[in-house]
């Protein structure tokens, strides 16, 4: 039979092991995208953008989950490229974002490494139990953001 999982235990810690889950396979996907000088923490940010335009910096934020402060952080690089543009701002101003036609691009460009990288790991887990474990966190970030 089975010993119950000791939750109390630091190799137990739900923040550790996903975190360190996080940076492994953030670690594998820098590896396929990287050369596209893009990383995979601003992968999301593009797509968001191109998916929607006009984001306010509240919304997307918001949207991935992102503290504005890591969402700036992202973002400078994109926009020092050209591959995303702010518009308005000013003390205490609405400030929209939006993709270029370069940031359009450069994501195009990358898409085959990102797939890529994204079969190698659902592969890896399985297809159904990724499907089951991305519907777990999606529960959990509800229930525990409020």
């Amino acid at each position: 039979m089975k010993e119950p999982l000791d939750l109390a235990s630091v190799e137990n810690c739900t923040c550790f092991n996903v975190r360190r889950a996080s940076r492994a396979i953030t670690q594998f996907f820098d590896a396929e995208v990287r050369r596209h000088g893009i990383r995979p923490t601003q992968t999301p940010i593009l797509r968001a953008l191109q998916a929607k335009n006009g984001w306010s910096m509240a919304e997307l934020s918001e949207w991935l989950g992102m503290e504005r402060t890591t969402l700036l952080r992202n973002l400078r690089p994109l926009q020092r490229d050209g591959l995303v543009r702010a518009k308005g701002g000013g003390r205490g101003g609405h400030v929209e974002l939006e993709i270029t036609e370069k940031g359009r691009r450069t994501l195009a460009k990358l898409h085959p490494a990102w797939r890529s990288a994204q079969e190698k790991v659902v592969a890896t887990l399985g297809r159904e139990r990724w499907s089951s474990i991305i519907r777990d966190l999606e529960v959990v970030a509800a229930k525990l953001k409020g």
